[in-house]
């Protein structure tokens, strides 16, 4: 696996599980918030990517414009696995995969890393950081040779927020690797981990591999703590979907959206 495979996509990619609606609790209802995402790349000052992250009730949907998806996130309930479910909005298909399956195969996936030759993919299976944080600004820095993430933060409105935050990241990035030829999720881990000790979420996250400073990915992050009109009009409609599209195999769907046959560290 080539370095120059470990692109922007990864970050941003979205897939996929089955959706049980919950009653809606006021103690879940306080954890409703909104995010907004744009990736740039290198020093293009247009974004790649814009997406909205929406928290509501036991469910996070993130909707993303390009590529135009949707994907559900419910974490898992009394022993159960957690799910995703990848909604292609442009063939109307969804498919799901549960959380426990993307867990066995990140265990593989980091054995395999660990003994790689690329020295990154090594870093990636066992990541260390030389990390430091400014209490008074929210500046944020893990450092490595191999990969190198400067955050800007501000704090949590609250934990249980924080906490939904940092389950649907950890599980997200698990996923995206699983689904695209990028590095085991170490280093996001790492970082949303160091997140959850100080108690603060990003504004912005800029990514540096190998000390390559034109190697750079940058992600910007606003949090609204409250949901709004349009988010409710966007929960309808992702919910609509997944009522009315056509559900497929992993396989298929993948196939359909990447051109490859199977998922990495499955066979057919």
């Amino acid at each position: 696996m080539a370095r120059h495979c470990f692109g922007w996509s990864f970050i941003i990619f979205a897939a996929t599980f089955s959706l049980l609606l919950a009653a809606e609790s006021p103690r879940a209802a306080g954890q409703e918030f909104r995010i907004e995402t744009e990736i740039f790349v290198g020093e293009e000052p247009k974004s790649v990517s814009h997406t909205v992250t929406v928290f509501e009730k036991a469910a996070v949907y993130e909707f993303i414009d390009n590529p135009q998806q949707i994907i559900v996130y419910r974490q898992g309930q009394e022993g159960k696995s957690g799910q995703f479910i990848l909604l292609d909005t442009v063939r109307e298909r969804r498919t799901d995969v549960d959380v426990d399956r993307v867990e066995k195969l990140m265990h593989k996936m980091t054995e395999w890393a660990s003994e790689h030759k690329d020295p990154l993919l090594r870093f990636a299976a066992k990541p260390t950081f030389e990390e430091t944080f400014d209490v008074e600004s929210g500046s944020l820095t893990l450092a490595n040779k191999e990969w190198t993430y400067r955050a800007a933060t501000m704090k949590a409105d609250d934990a249980a927020k924080l906490t939904r935050y940092r389950e649907f990241t950890d599980r997200y990035a698990e996923l995206t690797a699983m689904m695209f030829n990028s590095p085991p999720p170490g280093p996001r881990l790492a970082l949303d981990a160091a997140f959850a000790k100080h108690g603060v979420v990003p504004v912005e996250i800029k990514r540096t591999l190998g000390g390559d400073e034109k190697n750079i990915v940058k992600a910007t992050h606003t949090f609204f703590w409250n949901l709004a009109r349009e988010d409710r009009q966007r929960l309808d409609e992702a919910q609509a979907h997944l009522a009315n599209f056509k559900k497929v195999d992993n396989e298929q769907f993948i196939a359909a959206k990447t051109g490859k046959d199977v998922v990495r560290g499955q066979s057919k």
